[in-house]
């Protein structure tokens, strides 16, 4: 059947597809379902794909002529397990182009699932609606509509329409990329924004309710209390929407002002679901007559009020909410009840998990682990997550589980499931119980985190059930399943003292098949300032707890502690581990007993919401793995679609504990010629000469641009400060290099011309060692500058100075390094965080700071070497030294590689050798070449503005340009493989 078949069978009996008589089900089998197929879809699973990743799932028909809240999207299309767009089905009597109820249906559905767009239609028409608006009570059927066909235009629009819902536009990751612009609006109205705030606002109601009848509470207890309350009436209205409670119990409640039904409604519920869900404290004393804070609550869960269809708000989504509202607590401030941040949460974002990382790292962990296993092999597995904050993972781990068994017994004619829809089954409610119970496990240090992930679970094993498939007490308690403790330590490794505090966890002998999750990510000194308590037993108990480490580094650890043998482990980390000093040890950890399993690196593809962090898939298996799968994801889309990936399967021998150089198999033979002709650049210039700038530990008491001065003349600078204007002699200062806002003029062809000046408190002696000006000679001799230090000391002194101050030298740099280290006849200066060509010659014993990746590292030639300046500056910014900094050093957003003295130490520069004629001819051509593009660049840079003169230097400095990487590509001498190395020379624009 094509599209104009199905038209035509339209037409042929129109009159009766338009009467009351023809329902929906029938419209979905005789046009929908053919429709999407044409578009590609795999409707009836006929492709056998596991329940977990089917293209399509299909709700039955329900009862006609109704517009239930209740009622679940009729068809939820999919990318693997990752919702895309739903489709509404009415029947063709339903006129949809003007009926603003059915719009207003999709559209709830739509928004509370988050995603981009969804389908209304009755095959007389198809409607594509915008789903990132809340739906307003007063909204039209063609409020945030984008498109709407008429079964008259299929054929005519069938390839437009296929370029917005096909299969194939889905599956190559195109989908996301027509969509974008609704996904930025998504992000400003999300419906987890939204709920958060209607939740915090519930919790502030509350929290002054409960205190007004009970102000001996503890804060902790208040807490806790607000939230079982919230919990317990969400939990109703969830159901509600879900057919296991009637539609509208509760605002029935509100309306009639009715208290004395909503607290037996807590109490029956309590018997009915079990699980302590509705054990409330104080429900006779906080709900009375005077309670409006709960009618307040409860309408705000009803449409108008609320845009939400609670039938399909995804586990991900209430996760994410529940993430940040742990973040925050209820205070008591001057009798006032307040929301306010944890104190370690202060200045710390929050993060959550996006669905598609937790669905892969479970692809590579739960799937690999039940393959081949029994039902009941699979019920008898242990699978974990030892910091699972709101419990998304877990609701995920319990999802698949659910859906192997579904596969298991279909595969295996078990006559167990429960059919919901065409070929569609589930499991009947005493397994699912069974997976809950058996299977899941997490632990976490904070309580209400707890709690939320309970409250998910439970949510999530009533999904598909109604009050015919349940049996009472509905709800299995989860006591022995979701600890609240601190699974980084055990009470054998603290003391009585402590034990409130920290808080510890005592796993005993129990190990785990599957331990998965992102973990908190915190640095040492987080973990100093928050948890001082902690940080010295991890640094007792912890082989990883090595130098600046961060607090995730110990969750690796301790995980592939508590794995089984044969078990798996995946987490989503930040990626610097892999090449961090810090991470040394938890890399030997992982490399000496052959753990590797599997790695995806994200590179610059930012995969967390509207935060920058550069991570990391990282699976381990607990057995000997002599290899494993690397994976380095160019275009995030891409990946996610499954699409032009490339995994590698590397030896694990590559991996070492000093860092991970990995390179993909079809890159390493060029790797390795590179590195066999070529010797580092720490043995050429010898490691003393590659160094960092100066840190003062206060610039802005040190350092001034020269553009600001108030004035200067031959003995002094006058700057500007603090309302007042300071002489600092310019014998004591030194020529300085700063970063500006927008700054593009330090680059590789362009000398580096000092915009600064450092104040530098020191002088060579006649031995020509250097001192630091003393006190009394700032009086006699420098009083401009020794009044300046004299009104900023206490600023000077506080500051962090090594080694430590005295009062006579509090004015000194904060360090000791470097301080001679600018002075010589020629430098190269290289822009720690950078691409490409941030590497600048020097002439004029200009300094730089160094600081981390914002700052500045330099590289001293000697003077005797047979290696020209320009020959290292033109090999540094080639796109062949740019590729090795790729491998050994951080990515940061906008493909930025930060390469501080260690990266810089290792890369290798091709040798030459000075005794062959021809060899020293392309190193002198390769320098000289290079050099007449910076004198090229000064010319430019002289006639800024005069474009008659710029236009001919800028094209002999574009034919030079291309001389230069012809003679490079010479001397790499890669042939046909040269071009697998990217041309940093189209990426990085040179003004």
């Amino acid at each position: 059947m094509n599209i104009n078949d199905l038209i035509k069978k339209y037409d042929e009996n129109k009159d009766y597809y338009q009467t009351p008589k023809y329902n929906e089900t029938q419209l979905r089998t005789d046009f929908l379902n053919p429709f999407f197929e044409l578009l590609g879809w795999d409707i009836r699973n006929t492709k056998g794909k596991p329940t977990n990743e089917r293209e399509v799932l299909l709700e039955e028909g329900l009862k006609e002529d109704t517009y239930s809240t209740t009622k679940k999207p009729d068809y939820t299309f999919r990318l693997f397990s990752e919702r895309k767009f739903f489709l509404e089905a009415k029947k063709p009597s339903v006129k949809i182009e003007s009926d603003e109820k059915s719009a207003k249906q999709v559209r709830r559905y739509g928004f509370t699932a988050k995603l981009k767009i969804s389908v209304l239609s009755n095959f007389e028409y198809l409607s594509i609606y915008d789903c990132s608006q809340k739906v307003e009570a007063t909204d039209l059927a063609n409020n945030s509509r984008i498109k709407l066909y008429h079964y008259s235009e299929y054929e005519e629009k069938f390839e437009e329409i296929k370029q917005q819902l096909s299969y194939e536009i889905v599956y190559n990751g195109v989908f996301d990329e027509i969509w974008k612009d609704i996904e930025a609006q998504l992000e400003r109205f999300s419906v987890d924004k939204l709920f958060l705030k209607q939740i915090n606002d519930w919790r502030i109601l509350l929290g002054k309710e409960i205190y007004s009848h009970k102000q001996d509470l503890t804060i902790e207890e208040l807490n806790d209390i607000v939230q079982s309350y919230i919990n317990s009436i969400v939990f109703l209205r969830v159901c509600e929407d879900r057919d296991l409670e009637t539609y509208k119990t509760l605002l029935n409640y509100a309306d009639k002002n009715d208290f004395n039904s909503l607290i037996n409604k807590f109490k029956e519920s309590d018997k009915k679901y079990n699980a302590g869900l509705f054990n409330l404290d104080f429900v006779d004393e906080i709900i009375s007559n005077n309670s409006s804070s709960f009618w307040t609550i409860i309408k705000q869960l009803y449409f108008p009020e609320s845009t939400y269809s609670f039938s399909v708000f995804a586990s991900d989504i209430l996760g994410s909410i529940y993430e940040i509202f742990l973040a925050e607590q209820l205070n008591i401030i001057d009798n006032e009840v307040l929301l306010i941040k944890k104190a370690e949460h202060i200045d710390r974002d929050i993060v959550t998990t996006p669905t598609f990382i937790i669905q892969d790292i479970l692809r590579k962990t739960v799937v690999k682990h039940c393959e081949d296993k029994s039902d009941e092999e699979i019920l008898n597995s242990t699978f974990a997550d030892i910091a699972c904050g709101s419990g998304a993972f877990l609701l995920e781990v319990y999802q698949l589980l659910h859906d192997i068994l579904v596969d298991y017994y279909i595969e295996n004619n078990v006559d167990k499931l429960i059919q919901i829809s065409i070929n569609t089954y589930k499991l009947p409610f005493d397994i699912k119980k069974q997976i809950l119970k058996n299977c899941i496990f997490g632990v976490d240090k904070d309580f209400n985190a707890v709690e939320a992930t309970k409250f998910g679970l439970l949510l999530k094993l009533l999904e598909n059930e109604n009050n015919s498939s349940i049996t009472i007490p509905v709800l299995p308690s989860l006591e022995e399943n979701i600890y609240f403790g601190n699974s980084l330590i055990s009470s054998n490794e603290t003391d009585d003292a402590n034990i409130d505090a920290i808080n510890p966890f005592d796993f005993f002998d129990t190990k785990f098949d599957v331990i998965v999750g992102n973990p908190p990510y915190m640095s040492t000194e987080d973990i100093k300032e928050f948890t001082p308590l902690e940080k010295p037993i991890f640094e007792k108990i912890y082989q990883s707890a090595y130098k600046q480490y961060d607090k995730y580094f110990l969750f690796i650890e301790q995980g592939i502690n508590l794995l089984k043998e044969n078990g798996y482990f995946g987490y989503i980390v930040p990626s610097k581990f892999i090449k961090v000093t810090s991470g040394k040890k938890l890399r030997k950890f992982i490399s000496d007993n052959n753990l590797l399993d599997s790695l995806i690196s994200f590179g610059s593809n930012q995969v967390f919401n509207n935060k920058t962090t550069y991570t990391n898939i990282l699976i381990l298996g607990k057995k000997k793995n002599d290899k494993f799968n690397y994976v380095s994801v160019n275009k995030l889309n891409e990946w996610k679609a499954q699409k032009n990936i490339t995994s590698n399967l590397v030896s694990n021998k590559v991996i070492k504990d000093d860092n991970w150089v990995l390179i993909p198999p079809h890159l390493k033979n060029i790797y390795d010629k590179i590195i066999s002709n070529s010797i580092l650049l720490k043995d050429l210039v010898l490691e003393d000469n590659i160094i960092n700038g100066i840190q003062t530990s206060s610039n802005t008491l040190y350092i001034h641009l020269c553009s600001k001065l108030a004035k200067e003349d031959s003995t002094y600078y006058y700057i500007e400060k603090d309302k007042k204007i300071w002489k600092i002699e310019k014998e004591l200062t030194k020529p300085y290099y700063q970063t500006t806002k927008n700054d593009t003029k330090f680059n590789t062809f362009r000398d580096v011309q000092a915009n600064s000046f450092v104040i530098y408190p020191y002088k060579f002696d006649s031995n020509g060692n250097l001192k630091l000006v003393s006190l009394d000679d700032l009086k006699a001799n420098y009083n401009g500058l020794y009044s300046y230090f004299t009104h900023y000391k206490e600023k000077l002194v506080s500051r962090d100075i090594s080694p430590e101050a005295n009062d006579f030298d509090w004015y000194k740099f904060g360090r000791s390094q470097h301080l001679t280290s600018a002075i010589c006849e020629s430098k190269i200066i290289v822009g720690v965080l950078s691409n490409g060509y941030k590497y600048s010659i020097d002439y004029n014993d200009t300094f730089v700071s160094s600081g981390g990746t914002a700052g500045y590292a330099m590289i001293k030639i000697p003077s005797d070497s047979d290696y020209s300046i320009y020959y290292i500056q033109a090999l540094l910014s080639s796109k062949y030294l740019e590729w090795f900094a790729y491998w050994y050093g951080e990515i940061f957003r906008g493909n930025f590689v930060a390469r501080g003295t260690k990266i810089l130490k290792k890369l290798p520069i091709i040798k030459i050798d000075f005794s062959s004629a021809t060899s020293k001819k392309l190193h002198d051509n390769i320098s000289n070449t290079q050099k007449d593009l910076n004198n090229l660049q000064t010319r430019i840079d002289k006639n800024n503005g005069n474009k008659r003169k710029q236009t001919p230097l800028q094209r002999q400095f574009r034919t030079k340009k291309q001389e230069l990487e012809n003679l490079l590509k010479e001397l790499y001498d890669l042939k046909d493989k040269d071009n697998l190395i990217l041309n940093v020379s189209d990426i990085y624009a040179i003004d």
